[in-house]
């Protein structure tokens, strides 16, 4: 009888334990990547990858698989959870492609969603993804050739950025620019990716060509690569991709490394991805050769009437020229006219109508204040305390929040990083969506405020804060907040907020395109001299499909 008991207490605590096991479980759920391209090459990297976790310990990664070699900005890099609540990384190289990305002091994540921020500096002209080549018909380009590292989980989505150095007017038509500028894309580039082209402020302050490219729905190990063209007048580069595997470069210029050379005359397929050089190649060809050699008289015999056609194939090409056609324009872009986004929050709709930034600060606090999660000690310093651990439930004043010192202080870039973390929010979800319209609606709504209000018995509720001040700001009243005085707190954060590196004055529209929004997440002085073993090739278009098919037909039908 005791037997049993014992066997029984142990298949129970068994069936616990394993069933406490299978509900924990983590996965990613999205990657969206910023690169800002250099006119010499080089590029500053940011990865943010999403994560939700669910009773599990999770504690960082293996970050590997990319062509370049990076120079981590550690100082920059971190991970942030839903809460507010940073984490430091610690960031280790494993290999030379590889390195394990964990949270500092041991720390582990277990419940809800944790975004890792990771960022370097690289030179893609070393690795062979920024190179020039010439085209016949559109000159001297610079072909951009990348791709993020590939993921062993599926995600939601992954997007990629690229800043070029490219100045565009953004007031003209976007079609007639990107001609202007010789911007053009593979194709299988437009037949993957939802693209979108817009303007960001440079360093100098012009208007530079920003292009994302967007993609949802990604199965395990995707390769999202990105091949592009540009005017070569806007770069200063050093190496060269030659138009042909047999043709010579100029005087003065030195080979891009090409790794990956079967891109030539299959971009963007799997055969692609194969790592293969030159030198490989002709190994390859010359063993087959001598392989098949062994056979000529049956080789001959079954492929005479196929020579015949790759002769004729062959003649139509000359090597010694450039013979590829170049890609054409190709763009597309994901926006609707009309359709609305109605799920913005109240801080990302006062974002979207150019509320200025002071003002939104302001409300922030003295929002925090109302509930009792801070107290603002001093504006000239901006000093400010926090009373107890409980979170907002708003996480954009979470983030505030966790970026309280124990003195009182809070980070340099406290607001900067906030005001970016909305209008990504923003991005997200209103990236299918036309703003005017959006913007109107919520106009509409502002101004229908009162009836809604005192229909819905709403006017006290705590949502109410904001879309009040919205209210008494557009409409110069103090209907709402004539027992709670935020315009105080908005007037005093602009006494203080020149200390935070923003213009008291400034809005979204203004902040989305300033150099500190564009600069900002590449600040750190980080090495430039990632100049290591090459990877993926930046390869131009595959244009010898003549010749290619000439002798694809001779030696490969009839199922050889």
């Amino acid at each position: 009888m005791d037997r049993r008991i014992v066997f029984l207490f142990f298949t129970v605590l068994l069936v616990l334990t394993w069933s406490v096991t299978s509900s924990a479980e983590f996965r990613m759920r999205w990657t969206e990547v910023d690169l800002v391209l250099d006119r010499d090459g080089k590029a500053e990297v940011t990865y943010q990858v999403r994560w939700t976790c669910r009773g599990a310990n999770l504690h960082g990664f293996y970050f590997e698989g990319f062509q370049e070699s990076p120079v981590f900005d550690y100082a920059g890099s971190y991970a942030v959870d839903q809460t507010g609540r940073r984490y430091g990384l610690n960031i280790k190289r494993l290999s030379s492609k590889k390195y394990d990305v964990v949270l500092e002091k041991g720390q582990a994540f277990h419940e809800g969603e944790i975004t890792y921020v990771l960022r370097y500096a690289a030179d893609l002209q070393a690795s062979g993804n920024v190179t020039l080549t010439d085209s016949k018909d559109s000159g001297r380009l610079v072909v951009f050739n990348w791709s993020p590292v590939q993921w062993e989980d599926s995600q939601e989505h992954e997007a990629v950025k690229v800043y070029y150095p490219v100045p565009i007017e953004p007031l003209k038509d976007i079609n007639k620019e990107l001609e202007r500028v010789k911007f053009m894309t593979e194709k299988f580039v437009n037949a993957r990716y939802l693209i979108n082209y817009s303007t960001v402020k440079g360093k100098d302050g012009s208007d530079l060509l920003q292009v994302l490219f967007y993609r949802e729905g990604l199965s395990s190990r995707y390769h999202f690569q990105i091949q592009t063209y540009i005017d070569a007048g806007f770069f200063n580069l050093t190496t060269m991709a030659p138009s042909s595997v047999v043709s010579r470069i100029p005087k003065g210029f030195t080979p891009a490394p090409e790794p990956y050379i079967i891109n030539r005359f299959s971009p963007g397929s799997f055969l692609a991805h194969i790592p293969l050089n030159k030198r490989k190649l002709i190994i390859y060809l010359v063993i087959g050769f001598l392989v098949f050699g062994l056979f000529p008289i049956i080789v001959m015999g079954r492929k005479h009437l196929s020579m015949q056609v790759a002769q004729e194939g062959i003649s139509k090409v000359n090597w010694d020229r450039n013979e590829w056609i170049p890609p054409q324009i190709q763009m597309g872009s994901f926006r609707k006219n009309g359709k609305i986004g109605k799920k913005l929050t109240p801080l990302e709709a006062g974002l979207l109508l150019d509320l200025p930034l002071a003002q939104l600060i302001g409300l922030m606090i003295g929002n925090l204040e109302r509930k009792g999660l801070v107290r603002v000690l001093s504006y000239e310093p901006f000093r400010v305390e926090r009373l107890g651990e409980i979170p907002s439930e708003d996480p954009y004043e979470n983030s505030i929040l966790g970026a309280i010192r124990s003195d009182g202080s809070v980070t340099d870039d406290i607001f900067q990083v906030v005001f970016k973390d909305i209008a990504q929010g923003i991005g997200q979800k209103l990236w299918d969506c036309d703003l005017d319209a959006t913007k109107d609606y919520y106009r509409r709504r502002i101004k229908d405020l009162p009836q809604e209000a005192t229909k819905d018995g709403q006017r006290d509720m705590s949502d109410m804060y904001y879309w009040g001040y919205y209210y008494d700001h557009y409409n110069n009243t103090r209907y709402y907040h004539r027992n709670y005085d935020s315009y105080r707190s908005a007037d005093d954060m602009q006494k203080t907020i020149q200390q935070f590196k923003l213009d008291p004055q400034e809005t979204f529209s203004t902040f989305r395109t300033s150099t500190v929004c564009y600069e900002g997440p590449f600040l750190q002085n980080v090495c430039h001299d990632a100049c290591h073993s090459a990877c993926h090739s930046a390869c131009h278009s595959a244009c010898h499909s003549a010749c290619h098919g000439a002798c694809h037909g001779a030696c490969v039908s009839s199922g050889h």
